[in-house]
């Protein structure tokens, strides 16, 4: 026999708990990125027993120094990825979205360009930066050396630059549905209203 569908109020409330769910580990993420410490202990290295200064206890110290190994700064990309999909799936009272109404698929495909490519240009560029990055961590993390190695090899040190950055925007354009022509358009407009204001005064 079918299983009966479960009642409307029920099946609003799971799906609420979904979002609230996610909106949680995002914060989690945060916090746990934002309070990493070399001291404490993770995967690539042990310390001595004592105190955890990870706002997220050990396994916040465990997993901000694996994100952090693989992924570098850009791991913070993960807390907005998560943002997105609630904003994506939520449903306003009306019924209507938060979001346009893009395929997943495509809003994904550029998350992951814009995490790659973010990973590589930290690599590529603020490799003197002096950020709590795990012991023997690359800047960028492992992906991120990964994509430098293989732009900068082939384009050079200021074409992969270039690049990075183009793929950023790229990425950033499908994974949040922006349209960098409109934000110039609403920067531009201020800027002029800004300049307007200042001649009045």
């Amino acid at each position: 026999t079918d299983t009966p569908p479960l009642p409307g109020k029920i099946a609003a409330l799971l799906r609420e708990s979904k979002w609230f769910a996610l909106i949680a580990l995002a914060a989690y993420l945060l916090l746990i990125l934002l309070t990493f410490d070399k001291a404490d202990p993770g995967w690539f290295h042990s310390t001595a027993a004592g105190a955890v200064k990870n706002a997220g206890g050990r396994a916040g110290a465990w997993l901000s120094e694996l994100l952090l190994y693989l992924f570098g700064l850009s791991a913070y990309w993960l807390a907005a990825l998560l943002i997105y999909i609630v904003a994506a799936g939520y449903r306003r009272l009306d019924g209507s979205s938060l979001l346009d109404k893009r395929p997943l698929v495509i809003a994904l495909a550029g998350f992951a360009i814009l995490i790659a490519a973010s990973c590589g240009l930290e690599a590529l560029r603020v490799y003197s930066l002096k950020a709590a990055l795990p012991p023997l961590a690359p800047p960028g993390g492992i992906l991120g050396d990964v994509v430098r190695s293989l732009v900068h090899g082939t384009f050079g040190f200021t074409g992969a630059t270039l690049i990075l950055l183009t793929l950023i925007s790229i990425g950033a354009s499908l994974f949040t549905g922006i349209s960098w022509l409109t934000v110039i358009e609403i920067t531009g407009a201020a800027l002029e209203a800004m300049y307007s204001f200042a001649q009045q005064s």
